[in-house]
């Protein structure tokens, strides 16, 4: 767990299921009662000091029929990264095995459509062997097939019957 000043503003549950006890704190609060750079950890520690079934830190181990604090903390949820995407929908690189039958990799996700196609050109070129296809969902906009398999030396060779 990482301090209170990683914290982002909020309400932070306190629950003890042993004793029934729970409390509700504001971040900005407990950031003037106990600083910025207090731990989460030692901020349980503290608003739980008073739990009858808490254990001083460094003590044994409780016996099998021996209450303990449950107490657990709750924080607010993080931000979530908002990652800018552009409109439409995304085109999809796919480089197939060479065998056939299946998708080997799914080489890139791309939007505008002028970046698709020169990434599905380098593709051709990187795997010359393999079929690739350019995708919109589940539409082929574009796709290389898998070049034929030259004929052997010995079947040319071979004079027919």
């Amino acid at each position: 767990m990482g301090s209170l000043r990683d914290v982002l503003p909020g309400r932070v549950y306190v629950d003890c299921s042993s004793c029934k006890r729970s409390g509700r704190y504001s971040v900005a609060s407990l950031r003037e009662r106990f600083g910025p750079d207090v731990s989460t950890l030692d901020i349980l520690r503290i608003l739980t000091a008073s739990c009858r079934y808490q254990r001083p830190p460094g003590s044994p181990p409780a016996r099998k029929y021996e209450h303990l604090c449950l107490a657990a903390i709750t924080l607010p949820p993080p931000a979530r990264p908002t990652t800018p995407v552009p409109p439409g929908v995304p085109f999809t690189i796919e480089v197939w095995k060479e065998t056939g039958g299946c998708v080997e990799a799914q080489l890139a996700v791309i939007y505008p459509i002028a970046m698709a196609r020169a990434a599905f050109e380098t593709a051709c070129e990187l795997w010359p062997k393999h079929e690739v296809t350019l995708r919109d969902r589940c539409r082929i906009v574009a796709r290389r097939e898998r070049p034929e398999p030259p004929a052997s030396a010995e079947s040319a060779a071979a004079p027919p019957p």
